[in-house]
């Protein structure tokens, strides 16, 4: 409720930043279900420790800095009305952690809500595999799954006419993982934000192509 309100006070209702030892508090608040029984407490809390243990590792680095998360997510409300159009009534958080995981640089963990309904938060992590992104098309990409979840209510699903974005740019969908894909083509279609021009990895992508993802988000996500 706290975080809920300063983000309210800070305008950006739908989204919190959180770091350090807020991080860690909010990291059970999200992940574990409070139960009637003492057991089946000690058994989420167990698993969330297992998975601490065996799939992070502390370190020194930082990859992406509070304000520079609360700019980025604020160029998205800014050109897509992100918060309304996207996260509407869900909430989203987005975990800033000085770790490594076992097996990814950031990711959405998602969540199935009583209403049958999906929501994800962000947890952006040290990068240890890809190392030519920036932070900010990182963090990008990982809203873009966000758009994505929005869109289908399934992370793994992109919506059916985004294989016409992939025809026109000479892309098989069978040849890639489209939802990563769809993921890079939203980061691509903020990047092109005067704001964001130095935090561009994608120079291999033509400008024009950029354009036309950002014609097509600007569709889908139209009130």
């Amino acid at each position: 409720e706290q975080q809920i309100m300063e983000a309210f006070m800070d305008r950006h209702p739908g989204w919190s930043i959180v770091e350090g030892n807020l991080a860690c508090m909010m990291y059970l608040y999200r992940n574990w279900v409070f139960a009637e029984k003492a057991e089946e407490n000690a058994a989420q809390l167990k698993a969330l420790a297992n998975d601490l243990i065996e799939n992070y590792e502390d370190c020194e680095e930082k990859l992406l800095t509070a304000e520079l998360a609360a700019e980025t997510t604020g160029i998205a409300d800014r050109v897509y009305d992100f918060s309304h159009r996207v996260l509407k009534n869900q909430y989203l958080f987005i975990f800033l952690f000085q770790a490594r995981h076992k097996n990814e640089d950031s990711f959405c963990r998602c969540m199935n809500m009583t209403d049958g309904s999906v929501v994800a938060d962000i947890y952006m992590l040290i990068p240890h595999k890809d190392l030519e992104a920036t932070p900010q098309s990182m963090f990008l990409h990982e809203l873009g799954h966000c758009v994505n979840i929005a869109l289908t209510g399934n992370p793994e699903v992109v919506p059916e006419d985004f294989a016409l974005v992939t025809s026109l740019i000479g892309v098989n969908q069978d040849d890639c993982d489209v939802s990563e894909f769809f993921a890079h083509c939203f980061a691509m279609s903020l990047l092109i934000e005067p704001d964001l021009l130095k935090a561009d990895p994608f120079n291999m992508a033509p400008q024009n192509h950029k354009q036309m993802f950002r014609t097509y988000f600007e569709i889908k996500l139209a009130p």
